[in-house]
């Protein structure tokens, strides 16, 4: 087991670290991990509303082979980043390819994944809501910044930025290759590659609502089976 901390940092003494530099020590385990990680640029300017879907309170987590003893993290919806603390300063955790960050508190787990969607690749953290070597099911959270408005008179003020949450964007997983989560009964046969009207049957009677979180598990759930 890797007895270390995620992400750095705290893994050895807080003086091992200056707090005029932008960067931390880089620490390397025996495999091959390593965390460099960068301090998070603070906003120059008044912002409405929270970048955190999950509230901004840091939270214990649970990283598989890893010490129990790990840095209390946060996710930054709208950076897409993990973020952690040491003193006063926020810093960015290291993206690290297949790694699941397990918030008990919450019930979520997030992965940090390469992905490929709408025929862009990208790198994040994705909740993952079922786990099978057939089909995964994840969740993208994402929250956007949006452009205020300048009063055009003396009577009203300037409404600052504000961050908005978009829609939860909902990916099928297999082989890496992932797919937008079907709307319909037609469109999940041909994805899940199984027969229409035995999943028709199902569909109807397990009343799945194809837009409901709890019946998409539900649905994914079945076909693994």
């Amino acid at each position: 087991m890797k007895k270390i901390l995620f992400i750095t940092g705290m893994l050895v003494a807080q003086s091992l670290f200056s707090q005029e530099t932008d960067i931390l020590n880089v620490v390397t385990t025996p495999d091959g991990f390593y965390s460099k990680p960068g301090r998070v640029r603070k906003e120059d300017h008044k912002i409405d509303g929270s970048p955190y879907v999950n509230g901004d309170k840091f939270e214990k987590v649970v990283i598989k082979d890893y010490s129990k003893n790990v840095q209390d993290l946060r996710y930054n919806a709208y950076r897409d980043e993990m973020e952690f603390k040491i003193g006063d300063e926020l810093y960015n955790a290291n993206k690290t390819e297949g790694l699941k960050v397990s918030f008990p508190s919450l019930k979520k787990t997030y992965e940090s994944i390469n992905y490929s969607y709408d025929s862009r690749t990208k790198s994040g953290y994705l909740v993952l809501l079922v786990d099978n070597p057939k089909f995964s099911l994840y969740k993208r959270e994402k929250i956007e910044l949006m452009t205020g408005t300048k009063s055009n008179n003396g009577f009203t003020q300037d409404a600052n930025d504000y961050y908005e949450r978009d829609k939860d964007l909902y990916l099928v997983a297999k082989d890496k290759k992932f797919s937008k989560f079907p709307k319909n009964v037609s469109e999940a046969s041909e994805i899940f590659s199984v027969d229409k009207k035995e999943l028709e049957t199902f569909v109807k009677s397990n009343k799945i609502n194809f837009n409901k979180e709890p019946d998409m598990i539900k649905l994914v759930e079945f076909i693994n089976k």
